[in-house]
Formats: structure tokens, sequence, C-alpha cells
């Protein structure tokens, strides 16, 4: 009994306190500023890049920020179209065209995020969808300006492609893979510009035509094309390797013809059902219908920024003429199993974005009559392989490897190229005129931003005019340049 009365009163005391502080912080809770207060936006336009209708955006956001030290109630944040709105928020968990009573402490913020979804109309031309978030502070409204560019597109979802020809009226949007079937023909016309999700990808059985020009290339890119939330202003232009899977030419494919392509971060690792794809921004599997014709021509393109490999072939038949391969997180060019390839006037640039996806630095290019399977287990086929007034270089020390098993014939010829390789080049690969380590010079190679890298050739550098003439050149570089005679070693006289 003499416990209970010791300590009765200091616990009463302490039930007491405790109440007291409840009640006040519960009144603190509810002290909000009743009049005036001003709040800010973190920026002046809530802006989003290209959306294409139909598809929706990931999702941006802004803080709103109270500039009081009193603490604010925010009645609504709501969009001032409201319910025709093509916007959406959500504010601490909340979704909708509107949401009500939001506080912030005092020099304190609040995010909102807000997405788009964009109907469909009759326009082909990009378009203007604008709006406004409003917030009402004690009666008074704080506006901030959204807006984003929309653009009508023609979906292609988990499609079987028969004979057709896609135009640059509108952009084609690739969903769920596409397959050119056997026997068809795919043709992309000047200017046509194909934007693959995700890990899709364009597969060929039959034949694929792309026919751009120097002023209007046809262009593959990836559709997340909103990148300014993942990057900052300097990089979200450049994209990241492996926004998409790649162009696949299948065992049944032949008579590819690609000129003025520009492939870009391409090269995503992708699943068709059970089977891993490889990551390539353009695989050529191999020839088997050897009619005589290259399975691929390919002239006046560029493969950059791959998330893997950039051209990558197997046992196939390829002539590549004034291209230009660079950035690519593997090799730029992986020529595996044997094959026939004549590389004439490429620029073979191992360079890579810091924004890629690699880890290790690859060969630029790597040429092998064998594909490893296992502990001293390979399949092979026959090599011969011809490159004439190409530069294979970047900033590595050996940036082309050649390698092969002697159970096959390998035939490497390297004519009037300028090579960087720190080893010495094998006895079997046959060498004419091949300046080795020498700085070509390029105008600029930038790992920062990849419009900045320029792969023409400075004055005094060693490749100006070090090349041959030989019957069936290209008579222009890639540029639509005369080539001079001697041209110049590279896609850029």
């Amino acid at each position: 009994m003499s416990l209970i009365k010791k300590y009765s009163f200091p616990l009463l005391l302490c039930i007491t306190a405790w109440l007291w502080l409840y009640n006040s912080s519960c009144i603190r809770r509810d002290n909000f500023r009743t009049n005036g207060g001003t709040i800010a936006f973190s920026q002046d336009t809530l802006l989003f890049d290209t959306v294409f209708t139909a598809m929706g955006t990931s999702t941006r956001s802004i803080k709103i920020i109270n500039k009081e030290k009193e603490r604010l109630k925010i009645e609504s944040i709501r969009l001032f179209r409201g319910s025709s709105s093509p916007y959406f928020l959500n504010v601490n968990g909340v979704s909708g065209k509107s949401v009500s009573d939001v506080s912030i402490e005092g020099n304190d913020s609040l995010y909102v995020f807000a997405s788009v979804f964009i109907d469909p109309t009759n326009t082909d031309n990009p378009f203007i969808v604008e709006d406004r978030i409003v917030a009402r502070v004690n009666g008074q409204d704080f506006t901030l300006p959204v807006l984003a560019y929309g653009q009508n597109a023609i979906y292609v979802t988990d499609s079987v492609l028969q004979t057709q020809t896609w135009t640059k009226n509108r952009p084609y949007v690739i969903i769920k893979n596409a397959l050119v079937e056997e026997g068809h023909t795919l043709t992309l016309n000047a200017g046509t510009r194909v934007y693959v999700h995700a890990d899709s990808r364009l597969f060929v059985q039959g034949t694929l035509k792309v026919n751009g020009t120097k002023n209007d290339s046809v262009v593959f890119q990836g559709d997340r094309i909103d990148r300014r939330i993942y990057f900052d202003d300097e990089d979200f232009v450049n994209g990241v390797g492996g926004e998409w899977g790649g162009i696949n030419l299948l065992k049944t494919s032949y008579n590819n013809t690609i000129n003025y392509l520009l492939l870009k971060n391409g090269g995503a690792s992708t699943m068709l059902g059970e089977n891993v794809i490889t990551d390539a921004s353009l695989q050529v599997d191999p020839d088997t219908v050897n009619n005589g014709t290259p399975k691929l021509t390919i002239t006046n393109s560029t493969i950059r920024n791959s998330g893997g490999y950039g051209l990558l072939a197997f046992a196939s038949s390829i002539k590549s003429e004034n291209n230009l391969f660079f950035a690519c997180a593997k090799e730029n060019v992986a020529l595996i199993q044997g094959g026939r390839y004549d590389f004439f006037g490429c620029t073979i640039a191992g360079f890579a974005s810091r924004i890629n996806t690699a880890t290790d630095k690859h060969f630029s290019m790597v040429a092998l009559n064998f594909l490893s399977t296992g502990n001293n287990e390979y399949i092979g086929g026959n090599l011969f392989l011809t490159l004439r007034n190409c530069i294979v270089y970047g900033n590595m020390e050996d940036e082309f490897f050649p390698n092969k098993v002697n159970d096959f014939t390998a035939q490497v010829t390297l004519d009037h190229c300028l090579i960087r390789s720190n080893a010495a080049l094998p006895s079997w690969v046959t060498q004419q005129s091949v300046l080795l380590n020498q700085d070509p010079l390029f105008e600029n190679t930038n790992a920062n931003n990849l419009h900045f890298n320029d792969y023409h050739l400075k004055t005094g550098s060693p490749a100006k005019g070090a090349g041959v003439t030989f019957s069936g050149m290209a008579s222009q570089d890639m540029d639509g340049t005369p080539r001079n005679n001697p041209p110049s070693i590279g896609c850029y006289e």
C-alpha cells in the first residue's frame, strides 16, 4: 500500500504531462496559416518531350515549395482542364485530375507527379497539348503551365508482315516484335522513322530494303523519347545503349540492301519465348541461300551506341561500304564463325559513350573463323575478309582482333588501312600499305556527348589520300563528297 502511495502521484504527473504534450502537438498539426502565403514551383513549365498517341509517357515530377515559415494547407491541386485533360496527377499516393487538402511544412516542399495520355487524331505532324496545374492556397491560385508534344504513329504490334512499304508520313512504333515473312519484302522509303519498344525487334525472314538518302536517312531508335526524365540535358539527346533490341536478318533472309540508315541506342539482350536473342543492333545470321549476292549490302549508314554489338554476323556474307560504326558497348563489328565479308571505306571507331551500359572495353572489330560453344569446343566455317581503305581505331592499344582455328580456312586481307594494334598482327593476315598505330586525327571523339563525336579527318591526318582506287569503288564518300584519286581512308574523304 505504501508503494502505491509513493509512486501514484509522480505517475499521475507523467500521464498529465503526456496528455498535455499530445494535445499540444495535435493543435500544432492543425495550426495552418489561414490567410495569404506564397508557394512556388521548382520549374517554370512542366515539359514532356514528344509523346506517341495511345501510348502515354513515363512519369514526370515537380516540387511545390512553401516559401513561408508557417505550415500551409493547399486546398486543392488540380488540372485546369479538369476531366477533359489528357494529364493525370499523383500527390501523396492519391491519383486523379484533382487532389484536395494537402499540407506543406514551413520552408519545405511537396512532390507532384504527372503523366499524359494523348488520344490519336488525324494529324500527321506533331502537335501541342497544353494544360495547367493549379494549386490553391487560402483562396489564391498558383499556376504552372504543362506542355507536351503529341505525335500520331502507326503501331506494329506482334505482327507478321507481308510485302509492304513504309513511308515518312508518320512514325512506326514496333511493340512485341515484328517479323517480315519469308518470301516477302519490307521497303522503307527515305525519311521513315521507326521507334522500337523496350526489348522488341524487327526480324526478317524475307528481304529488307532501306532506301534512305543523304538528306533523309531512315532512322531506327527506341520509343522512350522523353529522356529528360532519366538524364540531364547533356545526356538525354544521346540515349542509352540497349533502349531497344535490334534488326535480325534470319537464315532464310537474302538480298537485303540498306542505304543511309541510322541505327542508334539498340542492342538490348532480349527473349523470344525461351530463347535469348543476342545483344546486337544489327545481327546477320548464316547465309543459307548462297546465291552469289551478299546476304546484306549496307552503304552510307551509321550504327552507334549499341548496348552490345553494333554489327554481328555469323557465317554470313556482307558488303559494307562508306559506313560508320562507333560507341558500342561490345565490338562495333564482330564477324564470327567464318563467312565472306568486304569492308570498303569504313570507319570503325572504339570510343564508347560514358553513359553506355558497358562495364568492360572490347575491341573495335573481331574476325573469327569459329564460334566457341564450350571448353575447347567450337563450330567453325571458312573466313574470307577484306578490309580496304578502312580505319579501325580507338582508345585501346589493340582494336582489331583476328583469330582462327586450323580446321577451317582463314583469309584476312588488310589493304591500305589504318589499324590500331600494338600486338603484332598474325602472319596469316595479309597486309598491304597498312598504317599501324598512327592517330587518324579525327575532328572530335567525345565520350561525354555523342553529338560532339566527329569522325571526319583533320588536315594533316595520315589517312588523307592514303587509300587506293579500285574497280567498283563508290565514287562518293558518306557525305556525298567525290572520292579523290587516291582516296582517303575511312568513311569520309
